[in-house]
C-alpha cells in the first residue's frame, strides 16, 4: 500500500469530525466511519483510551485507576473507551463516564470477552452490560482468538482442553451476531486475530462480516499483510500498545538499552522538526495509515498530549523512516502474544 494513498485518504478522514459538547469545551477528535457488522452511520473516534492490564511488571489498573483515568480522558476531549470483561478497571470506566459529566450517548465505548462460545458469551455480555453501567455498547469484540476459555466450558466446542479453536469461535461469533442484531451492540468485531481466524467468518454461509479488528501494532511491529486484508474487507483496523507500553517491553522482553520506541532516535529526531512528543509521532503515524489508537495512560499530562496529533502531518520519509525502525535485537518487537499461534 503506497503511503502517498494513505496520506490522501488520512486527509479524507480527518475533515470527518465527532463534536461533542463538554463542560469546558468542545471535542474535535476525528471519528472513522464503521462498516460490515455496525449500525449505518456509525462513527468510531480515532483516539480511545485503553485501559488493559498490562505495564510494569505486577502493575494492573484497578477500578480507582480506571476511574481516575476516565475522567481525565472524557474532559480533555477523548471520546472513546476501551475495556473489557477481564480487564480489573471495568466498574471503574462506569465511575469515570458518571463524574465526567459526558452524557452516554456522547462516549463510544468498547468491551470485549473471551472467545468460550455462544451461551457463555450471552452470559458474559450481560456481566459487562452491568459492570459498564449501561444497556448497550458500540463496540463488542471477541477478545482473542483462543485461550481463556475453562475446561468443562458449558460448549463443548470451547472445552480448555481442545487444540483447535475454530469452532468455538464461530460458537462464540453466532452470539455476537445475535447480540449485535438485538441493537444492544452498534458494532461487532474480533481482537488478536489474523487472517486465517478472519477467512473463517468469511467462509461462514450467512455470517455478519466484523467492523473492527483490534490487534497490537506499533513501529517496532507493523503487520502489513493483515492491515491490507483487513482494509480490502472494510474492515477497521484498531491499534493498541502504540507506544510498545515503554514501561513494560523492555523489562519484560529484555530488551537492549532497555528503552521503547519512544526513545528511539529517528522518532525523537520527527518529534523534534514537529515540536511534537514522541508519543504524538507514532499515533499520528498510525492514523495517517488510517487506523484508530489506544494509547494507555492515567496521567493528565500525556492524555491530552495524545489526544492532540491532529494539527501536523508526517511527510511521505517521515512515515517510510518510522515505518522502517527496526525492533530491538533478538525480538521481534511485539510487547503482548502473537496471534498466528493461535490455532
Amino acid at each position: 500500500m503506497a503511503v502517498v494513498h494513505l496520506l490522501v485518504a488520512s486527509l479524507i478522514l480527518s475533515v470527518i469530525r465527532s463534536v461533542a459538547a463538554v463542560a469546558g469545551g468542545e471535542s474535535n477528535v476525528p471519528s472513522a466511519p464503521l462498516y460490515n457488522a455496525a449500525v449505518p452511520g456509525l462513527m468510531m473516534p480515532v483516539v480511545g483510551l485503553g485501559t488493559g492490564s498490562y505495564g510494569s511488571p505486577g502493575e494492573s489498573w484497578d477500578n480507582d485507576d480506571a476511574a481516575m483515568a476516565t475522567y481525565h480522558f472524557l474532559k480533555s476531549g477523548g471520546r472513546r473507551l476501551d475495556g473489557a470483561l477481564t480487564y480489573k478497571g471495568q466498574l471503574g470506566l462506569a465511575r469515570g463516564i458518571a463524574t465526567s459529566g459526558v452524557a452516554r450517548s456522547d462516549i463510544f465505548i468498547t468491551s470485549k470477552i473471551p472467545p468460550c462460545g455462544y451461551n457463555e458469551t450471552l452470559a458474559n455480555f450481560k456481566q459487562v452490560l452491568k459492570d459498564l453501567q449501561t444497556d448497550y455498547v458500540d463496540l463488542f469484540l471477541i477478545h482473542s482468538a483462543c485461550g481463556h476459555c475453562r475446561n468443562g466450558d458449558p460448549d463443548p466446542a470451547c472445552d480448555g482442553q481442545l487444540d483447535n479453536h475454530t469452532a468455538c469461535r464461530l460458537s462464540t461469533w453466532r452470539a455476537m451476531e445475535e447480540i449485535f442484531r438485538s441493537g444492544s451492540a452498534k458494532s461487532i468485531g474480533v481482537s488478536n486475530y489474523v487472517q486465517r481466524h478472519l477467512q473463517e467468518i468469511f467462509d461462514t454461509p450467512g455470517a455478519l462480516w466484523p467492523t473492527v479488528v483490534q490487534n497490537e501494532l506499533q513501529v517496532y511491529h507493523h503487520d502489513d499483510d493483515l492491515v491490507a486484508f483487513c482494509k480490502a474487507h472494510n474492515i477497521t483496523f484498531n491499534t493498541y500498545a502504540p507506544l510498545t507500553t515503554p514501561d513494560y517491553g523492555p523489562i519484560v522482553h529484555h530488551w537492549p538499552l532497555k528503552r521503547g520506541s519512544l526513545d528511539e532516535p529517528a522518532v525523537l529526531a520527527v518529534g523534534k522538526a514537529h515540536g511534537k512528543s514522541s508519543a504524538q509521532v507514532v499515533l499520528r503515524w498510525a492514523w495517517q495509515q488510517n487506523m484508530v489508537v489506544n494509547p494507555r495512560s492515567m496521567n493528565a499530562t500525556h492524555i491530552a498530549e495524545v489526544l492532540d496529533i491532529f494539527d501536523f502531518e508526517l511527510g511521505v520519509d517521515e512515515m517510510k523512516t518510522l515505518s522502517n525502525i527496526k525492533p530491538p535485537p533478538g525480538s521481534d518487537g511485539r510487547v503482548c502474544g502473537d496471534p498466528y499461534k493461535c490455532k
